[in-house]
């Protein structure tokens, strides 16, 4: 499995698209529990890092609050 294809579910698993903060500390929070994820399923932080853009909490914001054309959370 590629990187991105465990970010993408894991985004989907922690309800992260449906996140209604907009504070940076809750997605550095869920950012610090998606790099442990990501360690244990066997990717390194770096790869994780380089999945996101270099910023994975910021990754995160970009991709909560974003409603698909069918009405469901989440970017398609």
């Amino acid at each position: 499995m590629k990187i991105t294809e465990w970010l993408e579910g894991s985004i989907h698993f922690h309800g992260v698209i449906a996140t209604p903060a907009d504070d940076e500390m809750d997605f550095a929070m869920l950012a610090g529990a998606l790099r442990a994820e990501a360690q244990y399923a066997g990717f390194s932080v770096e790869a994780l890092e380089a999945a996101c853009g270099g910023n994975i909490p910021a990754h995160l914001m970009a991709n909560a609050h974003v409603i698909n054309s069918d009405g469901r959370w989440g970017r398609t």
